[in-house]
Order: structure tokens, then sequence, then C-alpha cells
């Protein structure tokens, strides 16, 4: 086997972005491992390398959160603390239960997995943005003015998803929906502590829009 030299390797790890570390095997203890190929996640050409391409996407997407969320958590009070604590944990069980849901539109196919990163990934951006925002000391907007107008839309395209699906994903959505609620109304407890009823209104608002628009993309899946 041709000698790899550590600069050699350095310079490939560095071309190969946050999937680097895991898209290749070199062990300096071990000569017999065998580099794999690279990814070339801007034209892949199988499902193997788009599900690992969303993969790294989705690796990309957790990294900078933790980062940004890592930074926000030392400049909060200790109730604020625990407060945005609590809702990142409520946060974290509805994306991974929305996802479970998501990607179910293909369980047991080879697109899952792609549709299951590109899912978190998804969620993730979302999320990061908003802590991007705590960050600069601004409460995210929200495009209405009126929470049950909102809601109402919300719960009208709800019960039109749920009237599409049957057995598993129906079970699927509705934990998915109950998880995003728990979410929401914990996130929202953190926000109004940073900007009052105000602050605690946008929210609701906000994070209904946002919902809602994640429950209509459920409804324009052929075959859903």
């Amino acid at each position: 086997m041709k000698e790899i030299n550590r600069d050699q390797v350095w310079r490939w790890l560095g071309g190969l972005g946050l999937g680097g570390m895991t898209a290749i095997a070199v062990m300096w203890n071990q000569p017999n491992v065998v580099a794999q190929p690279r990814l070339n996640c801007n034209n892949p050409r199988s499902q193997s390398e788009m599900n690992a391409c969303a993969g790294e996407r989705w690796q990309a997407s957790d990294r900078e959160l933790n980062e940004i969320y890592q930074a926000v958590i030392p400049e909060l009070s200790n109730t604020r603390r625990q407060q945005l604590v609590t809702a990142q944990r409520a946060w974290v069980t509805f994306r991974d239960s929305e996802c479970t849901f998501y990607s179910s539109f293909a369980e047991g196919g080879t697109m899952q997995p792609m549709l299951r990163s590109g899912c978190l990934a998804d969620l993730t951006d979302i999320r990061t943005f908003e802590l991007y925002q705590y960050s600069w000391g601004e409460i995210p907007p929200a495009e209405g003015q009126s929470y049950q107008a909102v809601d109402n839309r919300l719960n009208e395209v709800y019960q039109q998803v749920m009237r599409q699906l049957s057995g598993k994903r129906k079970e699927q959505l509705r934990t998915a929906q109950l998880d995003w609620i728990k979410y929401r109304d914990a996130l929202c407890e953190f926000e109004r502590s940073g900007g009052g009823n105000a602050g605690f209104n946008m929210c609701q608002i906000r994070l209904t829009e946002v919902r809602t628009a994640q429950l209509e993309e459920h409804l324009g899946y052929s075959g859903l």
C-alpha cells in the first residue's frame, strides 16, 4: 500500500469539510485501512451519496446550532437560562418526532435517510436563526398580528393533513403536534421573560405561522 504522509492527509481533510473526519479512515497505526472516496455533494450520483450528503448537511447545521446555543446561555440570568434549556429540550423532542413523521413518507425505502437528515437540517436552521436573534438582543418577529387567526388556520390545516393519513403515520403526526405544542409553550415563556406579554404573543403567532407552513408542505406530498 502506498504510504500517505501527514501533510497529504491534512490537505485532504481540509478539502472534505465537515464530513472529512468520517469520510476517510486513515489511522497512523493502521496501515491496512483503505481511504474511502470523497463525496461529491455538488453532484451526487447515487441515492447512497445523496443520503450521505444530506447527513453532512445535518451535521453542519447541528454544529452551528450548538455553537450559538452555548454562546447565548452564559449571557442569561439563572431563571432565563433554565427557561431556554427547557425550551431547547422540548424543541429537540419536537424536531425528532416531526422528522420521524416526515421521513416515514418513504419508510423502508432508500430515500428515508435523506428525508430525515434534510428535515433535521431544515428545522435546525430555523432554530439556529432564532438563537442568533437572541444573541443580538432581539425577539424574532411574526408576520401576523392575531394569534386567534393563525391558530384557526393551523387547526384547519392540521385536520386536513390528518384526514389524509391512516394508521401509524396518523399517530406519528399526532405525536409531533403534541410535542410542538409543548415546545411552543416552553419557548414562548422564555420569550415572555425577555419581551413581556407582547413578546409572548409574538412568539405564539410566529411559531404557529411556521408550524402551519410545515403542515401545508405535508399536504403537498403526492400519495400522502
